[in-house]
């Protein structure tokens, strides 16, 4: 399974879907396929889903936000 398997899965679209996928690949390109399989991967498909992402990142997450979201 890949990261965008699982938003589709979770229900992402559009921008949110792609967001989610640049900010998995951009935090864990190295183990998407563990992340996927682990059920990781999901919870932050429905963290995107729910639009809570920001407050669930860490300092390292809310920068690659910042990056992805061009702020």
């Amino acid at each position: 399974m890949t990261y965008r398997e699982v938003g589709i899965k979770a229900g992402l679209e559009g921008s949110r879907l792609k967001l989610f996928i640049d900010y998995m690949n951009k935090r864990w390109a190295d183990s998407e396929e563990e992340k996927c399989l682990t059920g990781y991967a999901m919870e932050w498909a429905e963290r995107f889903k729910d639009n809570v992402e920001w407050g669930c990142s860490d300092s390292q997450g809310q920068m690659v936000l910042k990056e992805l979201m061009g702020k």
